[in-house]
Formats: structure tokens, C-alpha cells, sequence
């Protein structure tokens, strides 16, 4: 792999990062030389990817906080720059899902989803604003999902808090362009996370049943190969996409 040299000495805090997708950016990031905040709320995977990403050569912490409590965004900003110093990446990627019928949805599956997938996204944003400011590379990263565009039965509260995080994203790079902050989402489709396992458990699915779908089915990504994606943002490779929809689905949500 040709390490992407504007990435170096960068510092990145990746949110939901103790697995999936996150997990994979974070390890990504730190092979092309990122100073990796590693965030979750499992202390244990959490430290685990610390350690594989320092026995590979490269720097990491782990930080854990609760992503829906109102306090957290600006404790996660303050340890991680109290460590590194500074902050050029913001990977907004720790979200809930809620695959429920219309008539038994509840008033704490909106406020749970909109805290952790709309909420946080904006007040990490926010409490990283001055550090990214300073950065020569200021970045933020969304990962929202190609449901922002499509729609899956019995997931409507997941579904517009995604359409919401695009919006917001778009809004937010507005706002930020004349201080050089690019703001960008990116939609997934399908991708072998335990967030998509906990989505096919509720449908029903058997774990045999989803290990046949991961192995048989096209339309369902890697962790990595949506990890390339975020890389590529983060470096100045993109440096004139800004505010951007892009979806990473592999083509299988054009439709046809």
C-alpha cells in the first residue's frame, strides 16, 4: 500500500470506531501515519484496536464515551486534543439503528437515534471547531448511509435521521468553507458490520441465514472498502470536493 504522504503527522478522532467500519478507517488512517483517537463504548475492542494499530508501528488511543449524553462531544474533543495537541480528521461514524413497524415505534427510539446519528455529529463538529481552524487540512468526515436515499421497511426512524445528517452536512460545509473546513457524507450501502447484523437479527434473520448473505451476496461491502473511501477524503486527494453526497454502494442502489 503507497502511504498517501499529506496524511502524516495528521490527527484523526474517529466516532463508533471499536468496529465496523470505524474500526477499519482507524487502522487505514494510521498506516498512512495519522495520530488515531480510537472511540467506542466497549473499553475492550476499543483498546484492542488501540493495540493492533500500535503493534503495527503506528500511534492510537482509545477513548470511551456515551455519545448521547449532552456532555460527551466536548469531553471526547478535550481528551483527544489534550493528547495530540491538535485535530485535523473528524470522523462522525457511531450510529444506533431501530428496525421497529410504524405502530410500535416510541418516542425514546427518535430521541435515542436523533442524539447519537444527528446530534453528535453537529456538537463533535462544533467542539472541534477551533482545532480544525488550525489545521492546514481540516476535515469532517459524516458517514451516513445510502438509506438517506432509499428506503428499507421497518426502518423509517433510521432512515430520515440519515436524510437529516446530509442536510446537516451540506449545511455545515456552507458554514465552514470560508474558514477551509470541508464537510462531506458519505453513504454506505450493505456493509458487514455488527450494526447490519443487528438489523438482520430483528428482521428475523438467522446467524447461518446472515452468514449465507455475506458470503453469497454482492451487494453487501467490507468494512475496508468503505474505510478506503474515508482515507481518500480525509487527504488532500479531495481537496475540491466539498459538501458532497457520495454514495459508496458499489452501483447496487442505482436502481434497474
Amino acid at each position: 500500500m503507497r502511504e498517501i504522504k499529506d496524511l502524516r503527522g495528521k490527527i484523526a478522532l474517529i466516532t463508533g470506531s471499536t468496529s465496523g467500519i470505524g474500526r477499519a478507517a482507524a487502522i487505514k488512517l494510521a498506516r498512512h501515519g495519522v495520530k488515531v483517537s480510537v472511540h467506542g463504548m466497549n473499553e475492550e475492542r476499543g483498546r484492542q484496536v488501540a493495540e493492533e494499530i500500535r503493534g503495527a508501528g503506528g500511534e492510537a488511543i482509545f477513548l470511551r464515551q456515551n455519545l448521547s449524553l449532552q456532555e460527551s462531544p466536548k469531553l471526547l474533543i478535550e481528551q483527544a486534543t489534550g493528547h495530540w495537541g491538535g485535530l485535523d480528521i473528524l470522523v462522525n461514524n457511531a450510529a444506533l439503528a431501530c428496525n421497529k413497524p410504524m405502530e410500535d415505534i416510541q418516542h425514546e427510539d427518535w430521541d435515542a437515534l436523533f442524539a447519537v446519528n444527528v446530534k453528535a455529529p453537529f456538537f463533535m463538529t462544533q467542539e472541534a471547531l477551533p482545532w480544525l481552524k488550525r489545521s492546514d487540512q481540516g476535515v469532517v468526515i459524516n458517514v451516513s448511509s445510502i438509506n438517506r436515499l432509499i428506503n428499507c421497511p421497518n426502518n423509517l426512524v433510521y432512515d430520515a435521521m440519515k436524510a437529516a445528517l446530509n442536510h446537516m452536512s451540506r449545511g455545515l460545509s456552507l458554514d465552514l468553507r470560508e474558514a477551509n473546513i470541508r464537510v462531506n457524507a458519505l453513504m454506505p450501502g450493505g456493509t458487514a458490520t455488527p450494526l447490519l447484523n443487528e438489523w438482520f437479527k430483528t428482521t428475523n434473520h438467522s446467524p447461518e441465514e446472515i452468514e449465507k448473505i455475506y458470503r453469497e451476496s454482492k451487494k453487501i461491502a467490507t468494512p475496508e472498502q468503505i474505510a478506503d473511501a474515508i482515507v481518500f477524503f480525509a487527504s488532500k486527494s479531495s481537496s475540491w470536493i466539498n459538501g458532497a453526497e457520495v454514495p459508496v454502494d458499489g452501483g447496487f442502489f442505482i436502481g434497474g
